[in-house]
């Protein structure tokens, strides 16, 4: 029988539970005496509440260690990115500004991928570049990816790394069908497709680094393309290339100041049945522009899981009942409500159809990357998650890729107001950003990255217009060309000291009397 001793001198304000009943010292919460060993008794609402916090810390841990697994990596733009953001991990959107390069010493991949806001370099480590060549998921230029990677921020260069690829994904940009006698080193940076008859392929020389050579012949002459081993294991039945019709998808380059045709992947070389068959190829202001077209097949979803329908709905056929689905939809822009001036408020959209109305909602974020604004009148598809607001569905827009301009001409409306045309002389600096309609001549038209330049002349001067490829419909580019008289609308810019208009977005330029 324990006999409880009297507490020390000091001790004696001590809770007893809190003494030794042996040696009468301080002992705390322990169960043992660390002076003399003996056994110290205490309440049971002190030992439940010690295994009480080691179960509340495990599961706390065991929580922490979940939502690091699965949390979602945060969707950020380049233009928000700050040095104290250094090897943070996040997730972009944007487009691939160049083909995936393999780095030949290492045997990784890098491509340039620009968001809008800003430009950064992306590595691929050597295994995932292997994964991405097997699943055709190398980036080509104009390719609108998604992907999360790692900051690594420095004073003179940024860079990211790729964290998976199972989390890559890839929409492919068109790439225009054209000829091999129009390719030229203008069209440096762009992809093109070919067809013809391969007339005979040379594999590198043993122990050599020189690529594989393939000769490909059409009608209007021969080019040669060049490609890796890793590029030649991708092509099926490559053992009957050799006098083959195919059609490949090819990458424009130049080396020593002379064309080259490179084949990115052997998944974009293909083996006709036979001859192909008649193709329309680009015309003249689009050989110039050579880039991709915003009319691509429906882009695969980057809602992360989510499904989509694979065709765009009607406006009036979205209803409250199918709230929390992701629905792509198309209709006329009713209005446009931005933000107002201080407040949090989204932007606005409502799209119509015939009776039918649809309210969309998008922050400023993806406000900033749409590439034509919406605006009264115009034909827009747009890729949401339906909400009900109200008891009435409202989609609610999460990136502005998915905002697309179908087309701009207002039904039963004039492509452009002739009536507002003004003289090319009388344009000046002033007028930087305003929207201005002209007429005149076309000269010969210049390529750009991404679009084509023709000077328009009239009677009192000469103006650049620029027209961009991304948001001039196919069928305007087609009516233009040298010595067309025309009528645009654009907006007044200056390049390199040089007043020029610049083609507003779809119908806004034709071709006139």
């Amino acid at each position: 029988m324990t006999v409880n001793k009297e507490a020390l001198p000091g001790h004696e304000t001590q809770s007893s539970e809190m003494n030794c009943p042996s040696c009468g010292r301080f002992v705390g919460a322990v169960t043992k005496c660390p002076y003399c060993g003996g056994k110290v008794e205490k309440r049971m609402s002190l030992v439940a509440i010690r295994w009480a916090a080691v179960l509340l810390a495990t599961v706390g841990l065991f929580l922490l260690f979940l939502m690091a697994k699965h949390r979602n990596i945060p969707v950020v733009k380049l233009g928000d990115v700050k040095p104290t953001m250094n090897f943070a991990q996040i997730r972009v959107e944007g487009v691939a500004e160049t083909d995936a390069r393999t780095f030949r010493s290492g045997g990784g991949m890098g491509f340039n991928f620009s968001d809008g806001t800003g430009t950064i370099m992306v590595f691929i480590s050597q295994k995932q570049a292997q994964d991405m060549v097997e699943r055709n998921l190398v980036p080509k230029a104009g390719d609108q990816v998604s992907f999360a990677g790692g900051l690594n921020i420095s004073d003179d260069r940024s860079s990211m790394r790729l964290l998976s690829v199972d989390e890559f994904q890839v929409v492919r940009a068109p790439a225009a069908a054209m000829r091999l006698a129009d390719l030229t080193t203008e069209l440096k940076g762009s992809s093109v497709t070919v067809e013809g008859k391969v007339m005979d392929l040379f594999p590198p020389p043993a122990n050599s680094k020189r690529p594989y050579a393939l000769k490909l012949q059409d009608d209007s002459g021969e080019q040669t393309v060049n490609f890796w081993q890793a590029e030649y294991d991708q092509i099926a039945n490559k053992d009957v290339l050799v006098g083959a019709y195919v059609r490949a998808r090819l990458s424009v380059a130049e080396y020593q100041d002379k064309l080259q045709l490179k084949l990115v992947s052997g998944l974009d070389l293909e083996i006709l049945d036979g001859p192909p068959a008649a193709a329309t190829y680009a015309s003249p202001a689009q050989k110039a522009a050579a880039t991709f077209r915003q009319t691509a097949p429906a882009p695969r979803d980057f809602s992360r899981g989510r499904s989509v329908a694979s065709t765009s709905l009607s406006v009036s056929a979205v209803t409250a009942a199918m709230k929390g689905q992701t629905v792509r939809v198309r209709g006329r822009v009713d209005s446009v409500r931005p933000p107002k001036e201080g407040t949090k408020q989204p932007f606005a959209v409502v799209l119509s159809d015939g009776g039918a109305k649809l309210r969309a909602t998008y922050w400023s974020n993806a406000d900033a990357v749409i590439a034509v604004k919406p605006t009264p009148g115009a034909l827009f598809e747009m890729e949401g998650v339906v909400d009900v607001y109200q008891d009435r569905p409202q989609l609610q827009v999460e990136s502005g890729y998915k905002v697309k301009l179908v087309d701009d001409t207002p039904a039963s409306a004039p492509a452009v107001d002739v009536s507002q045309a003004v003289s090319v002389s009388s344009i000046t600096a002033a007028e930087l950003g305003q929207t201005r309609t002209v007429r005149g001549t076309l000269g010969a038209p210049r390529a750009l990255r991404g679009g084509v330049t023709y000077a328009l002349t009239d009677d009192t001067g000469t103006i650049d217009l620029v027209l961009w490829e991304s948001i001039i419909p196919a069928e305007v580019l087609d009516a233009l060309g040298e010595g067309a008289q025309v009528a645009a609308t654009g907006e007044v810019k200056e390049y390199e000291g040089k007043l020029q208009i610049t083609a507003a977005a779809g119908h806004s330029a034709m071709v006139i009397p």
